[in-house]
């Protein structure tokens, strides 16, 4: 018999019957407002705030919501609110990019970010859909775990379609966690699991629905697993040589980049960095640092190519590249003097480098008068590039937030080199999340990753996802660290995504068990 809420209130359902009847009398425009709130707070688990509460905050609320929503639209537009907060805050420095650079006026830059903010929420939309349906249709599983496995699959698929969008995944909000210690063992995509599982439990132990113990031992397991590599790290790789490195931050602004005049100035004064750092073996300088196509440069660099080989000094830079018959340009890593390669960028920004379904698109675009961009991109299959007797993983600019194209290309190398352009993005946060990222691929990867760019944040990370040397934002400087090279594969980079797919086996094969005999016992009274 279900015991009746005291006025006093002694009675242990009472916190139960005040939320479930607060969050279900509450007007639609408050809880609009709530997960608004609620959603835009989950951005501050990011770089550079790391207040890791705030992103399980956010997804607390978002199962709260979805949990007691009295039919499937009033979930969609309950996770619409929380998911229009999360995005709205967490990728707002897209906005710089456009309104400063895409020549459209602040209002047209506004109503172009508003879209693509949309876009991403759809993701979180589906989800709150799907697990309300599944929830109610399929009891044999919580809705808690309904919950988990349909934002996983809602954010899986943001990170693909079209390329992919895989920014402020949920396990980047746990960087000062113990969960950062399980990115070694199934990377990204574990640590995701494990926040959206932690996050949808507390959801539903606040409302007390039945059936979460299984799951919580799941997450018990996940967290004390974690902590355990916490106070007792395991080695995965093992450090097989060091590497003089001098990364070159030009900071040449974004609107005089390739401005004829800013080209030659700028390539002199990359050359000159160099010439004063010749004692390193490794110079990196950013994306595109030469404006200039490969074919016209690469005869005039032949002499300094010689003197950079005469020292032992290999040059690792951007460069846009164009085919024999000047059909389709390519953004392209290059390394010459003591090393070798030419890596072309597989993975394109939309709307940046390329156009998507751009017969439909361009037309648009042009009325608006963007300036668009149309490169090709590079083949799957491509080796890394060579620095003396090392193996370098190059990834130019967004590339980098890729953690399979990362997890496929280290196995060949001894450590990572990202080059980026960062200057899109002006003051904001953009930058500094595009750092986290990259600490996050050198933890589950085992490799330094050697970070060079236009305006900063230029820096050394070590093998665990620490930044050993940083340069400062927006100064024209060098950057000189001993890089180390590493051997070995960490289990994500053998086992990729399995060690998250054996979690969420756990926990439906746990919680079906647990189902199945609530059942029996039920039907055996």
């Amino acid at each position: 018999m279900a015991t009746t809420p005291s006025k006093s209130g002694s009675s242990k359902e009472e916190p139960v019957f005040f939320l479930n009847r607060f969050i279900n009398t509450a007007s639609p425009k408050l809880i609009g407002f709530m997960g608004l709130l609620a959603g835009a707070v989950g951005a501050t688990s990011f770089s550079p705030f790391y207040f890791w509460p705030g992103y399980f905050i956010s997804l607390v609320v978002f199962s709260l919501l979805v949990i007691t929503s009295p039919t499937a639209k009033s979930a969609c537009w309950r996770g619409a609110s929380v998911a229009l907060g999360f995005f709205g805050a967490g990728v707002s420095w897209v906005y710089v990019s456009i309104a400063e650079y895409g020549q459209v006026g602040q209002i047209i830059a506004g109503l172009i970010t508003f879209a693509f903010v949309a876009v991403l929420c759809t993701f979180w939309v589906f989800a709150a859909w799907a697990s309300w349906k599944l929830g109610r249709r399929f009891t044999f599983l919580p809705t808690s775990l309904w919950i988990t496995l349909s934002l996983l699959l809602g954010e899986f698929a943001r990170s693909t379609l079209f390329t992919g969008f895989p920014w402020l995944l949920p396990g980047y909000a746990i960087e000062n966690t113990w969960l950062f210690e399980l990115l070694p063992i199934g990377g990204i995509w574990l640590t995701s699991a494990c926040v959206l599982l932690t996050s949808s439990v507390m959801a539903s132990a606040l409302l007390r629905k039945t059936r979460q113990s299984p799951l919580m031992v799941v997450v018990i397991i996940a967290w004390g697993g974690a902590a355990f590599l916490n106070y007792f790290p395991t080695s995965w790789v093992e450090q097989t040589g060091t590497l003089k490195t001098t990364l070159v931050q030009g900071n040449v602004k974004q609107d005089e980049k390739w401005l004829a005049q800013t080209a030659g100035e700028s390539l002199a004064y990359y050359q000159q960095a160099t010439i004063e750092n010749l004692d390193s073996e490794l110079v990196v300088w950013p994306e595109t640092a030469i404006t200039y196509t490969y074919p016209q440069v690469e005869p005039y660099f032949a002499a300094f190519s010689e003197e950079l080989a005469n020292t032992n000094t290999t040059l690792i830079t951007g460069i846009p590249d164009v085919s024999p018959n000047r059909k389709h340009y390519y953004n392209a890593i290059w390394a010459t003097g003591e090393g070798f390669g030419l890596y072309y960028k597989r993975r394109l920004v939309p709307f940046g480098e390329y156009i998507p379904f751009e017969e439909y698109i361009g037309p648009i675009l042009d009325v608006f008068g963007m300036p668009m961009s149309s490169f090709k991109a590079g083949d799957n299959n491509q080796p890394v590039l060579q620095v003396g007797e090392w193996g370098v993983a190059p990834f130019i600019c967004y590339e980098i937030v890729y953690a399979e194209q990362v997890r496929r290309m280290v196995r060949d190398s001894d450590f990572l080199i990202t080059i980026s352009n960062d200057g899109w993005f002006g003051t904001s946060i953009g930058p500094w999340q595009h750092l986290q990222i990259a600490q996050f691929r050198a933890k589950e990867t085992g490799r330094y990753v050697i970070r060079a760019t236009n305006t900063g944040i230029t820096a050394f990370i070590d093998e665990k996802g620490a930044v050993v040397a940083q340069a400062p934002q927006f100064e024209r400087t060098t950057l000189t660290a001993e890089a180390k090279a590493f051997t070995g594969n960490t289990p994500y980079v053998q086992w990729g995504y399995w060690p998250m797919l054996w979690l969420l086996s756990l926990c439906v094969i746990f919680s079906y068990l647990s189902g199945l005999i609530a059942h029996r016992q039920r039907t055996a009274h």
